[in-house]
């Protein structure tokens, strides 16, 4: 039995018990939905660099030995930041905030990092394909410009189990195949098919300053004929451009960098003063290709407060239905069409004829 005297007694800390439950009840469902990882990534606009500008007290393109002008307005370069990364995932809160963020996209883990890759990994490889856009947005802004340049086919990476692993080196220089002077990849790809493995490909190289002749007979990998190499066309040019980009990576600025070279290197004011940001990966011939984030990078664009928007024609479909308002996007396939949008924002002119992702 229990006195009258102990039963008031027990109401305060039966109401103490359940306070302090759902205190902690609700502590650690914060500390779950801010501290417990996700299969998950969350893509997120990133800083906005203007090329014509300066990065840490220093110009962002530096061209010497060459007649370069003054430049006016910014073509901004486009980034895109995660939250979460190889081993450890986005938290629940940030999954739940892209969910009501439109400039935010979930993502899974292994669409950044396929199966073996860290984070180191993925920064090497950023790096190199950020250089690797930096010679094809140089060779493309000279082109236009008809400023000549050399070439080399340079072999990058020879697969030690394919048909070429004990014969080719990394940096072998190729230069004929099949008796043509070699000129791309494309090139290289259709003399091996047409062996379809029944012969030899003849190459000539240069190593280590020493030309060599030798023969890869082809094998069927994955249904096409190949010799188990990387090629690349390296461009040696006429004068040095020196790019500095902070820790931003990627092939993504090709585009809005091939352009900014050519500003500095033409009279007159390219951009007429405006703000026109652009992403796109670009090869030397100035054909500009698809790249990932789009959203964000529109985002970012709007946030920063540029008002035009470059876009690849492939990146269409992640265009539509995702524009923020007052943004205004142009699609383009090439460098010249680039150009064409930039000087028609600059004049104020034409602007109507210039093409979006719903045309």
């Amino acid at each position: 039995m229990i006195s009258n005297d102990e039963k008031p007694r027990r109401k305060p800390l039966v109401g103490k018990l359940i306070s302090w439950t759902t205190t902690g009840l609700l502590v650690g469902g914060s500390l779950f939905l801010v501290l417990a990882p996700t299969p998950y990534l969350v893509e997120q606009p990133g800083p906005v660099y203007n090329l014509l500008g300066d990065i840490n007290g220093d110009p962002m393109i530096s061209i010497s030995g060459q007649q370069t002008y003054p430049v006016t307005g910014e073509l901004d370069m486009l980034t895109v930041t995660l939250r979460g990364n190889s081993t450890r995932g986005a938290s629940w809160l940030d999954v739940g905030l892209a969910q009501i963020d439109s400039s935010m996209t979930v993502i899974n883990i292994t669409d950044i990092y396929p199966e073996g890759w860290d984070d180191a990994r993925l920064d090497e490889e950023s790096d190199m394909m950020m250089l690797d856009s930096q010679a094809s947005a140089k060779a493309a802004a000279l082109k236009l410009l008809e400023i000549p340049f050399t070439s080399e086919l340079k072999i990058t990476q020879v697969e030690k189990s394919g048909p070429a692993g004990n014969i080719l080196k990394a940096a072998d220089t190729l230069l004929t195949v099949q008796g043509e002077t070699a000129t791309g990849l494309k090139q290289v790809q259709r003399l091996v098919a047409e062996t379809q493995g029944e012969r030899t490909v003849d190459l000539e190289v240069i190593r280590d300053g020493k030309k060599l002749s030798l023969n890869v007979l082809p094998k069927q990998i994955d249904g096409k004929w190949r010799m188990g190499i990387y090629v690349q066309t390296v461009p040696t040019f006429p004068f040095p451009i020196d790019v500095q980009v902070g820790n931003v990576g990627g092939p993504s600025a090709g585009q809005i960098l091939a352009l900014a070279i050519y500003d500095k290197l033409t009279p007159g004011e390219l951009t007429g003063g405006q703000r026109i940001a652009g992403t796109g990966t670009i090869s030397q011939d100035g054909e500009i290709g698809p790249v990932g984030g789009v959203k964000q990078k529109m985002y970012g664009a709007k946030k920063a407060g540029v008002s035009w928007f470059l876009v690849p024609s492939e990146n269409c479909d992640q265009v539509i239905g995702n524009i923020p308002d007052g943004l205004t996007v142009v699609k383009v396939s090439t460098i010249q069409d680039s150009l064409r949008a930039v000087k028609a924002i600059a004049l104020n002119s034409g602007t109507d004829r210039l093409l979006s992702c719903k045309q």
